[in-house]
């Protein structure tokens, strides 16, 4: 484990290196375009907070509301007998919209259900395949102005569907 925190510092402070050097290299005034990067990241963060903070406020909403509680009711007397556990529906509805609050509640699930349990590898599993979908359609289309989403939207959610799904089919199967 120590290899992989030694080699993942190591290959940050490479990567900046050969790049301030390659611009040195090419006569390239390096902090001139490091700050453009910066000036240009900042309008960026500007143009998109509204987004964002729509966004948060939506997943805050839903949680203090409750309907993410009763949806997990109500769907779990649907699903029980796909091998679904109750405990990942919350991360299944949230994982689309909010990444933060996906991490949240898999780090939740992990240290109430153990890391290695069944439900710590489908968590795992759902974490690491499925896309914040609506998030990020939601702050490309801000930021492109494209207003036909439908499309995008609708194969973005059916992707995160079948990451659950098969991710399911995996423990089902003994993959993981």
């Amino acid at each position: 484990m120590k290899f992989v925190q030694y080699f993942s510092s190591s290959a940050i402070v490479f990567i900046i290196g050969f790049v301030v050097l390659y611009g040195i290299l090419e006569k390239k005034n390096v902090f001139e375009i490091f700050m453009k990067g910066v000036i240009e990241g900042e309008k960026l963060v500007i143009s998109l907070f509204p987004t964002w903070l729509g966004l948060f406020v939506a997943v805050g909403m839903l949680k203090a509301s409750g309907i993410i509680d009763f949806l997990v009711e109500r769907i779990y007397v649907i699903v029980k007998n796909f091998f679904v556990y109750k405990e990942i529906l919350p991360l299944v509805f949230l994982r689309p919209i909010s990444g933060s609050t996906a991490t949240v509640m898999g780090t939740e699930i992990m240290k109430n259900c153990g890391v290695d349990s069944n439900i710590g590898l489908l968590t795992s599993c759902i974490m690491g395949s499925a896309e914040t979908t609506i998030y990020v359609v939601a702050l490309y289309a801000s930021k492109l102005k494209n207003k036909n989403l439908k499309p995008v939207l609708i194969i973005g959610l059916i992707a995160d569907f079948l990451c659950v799904i098969f991710s399911i089919f995996a423990l089902k199967l003994g993959i993981m």
